[in-house]
């Protein structure tokens, strides 16, 4: 994967966007912060799709109603 200093990538950004489609994800880096990973979208569609949402995950656990804790009854608040 290539660096890019965000200076570079600012000038340069038609070049990152290039290489982005055809050499794969390039990084952008930022002095003394995280960096950033520019990638296309038809990577990030796939990799998108390969991972369920974490709403997935919940639905799909495996537990049973004795694994829940007791249910308390909702507050109703006086207007």
């Amino acid at each position: 994967m290539k660096s890019w200093s965000i200076s570079e990538a600012r000038t340069n950004i038609a070049a990152v966007f290039d290489s982005a489609l055809t050499d794969g994800p390039q990084r952008i880096e930022r002095r003394d912060r995280q960096s950033v990973v520019m990638v296309s979208e038809a990577l990030w569609r796939r990799l998108e799709a390969d991972y369920p949402s974490f709403a997935d995950v919940v639905l799909g656990a495996p537990l049973e109603v004795d694994d829940l804790p007791e249910r308390r009854p909702a507050r109703v608040l006086s207007r």
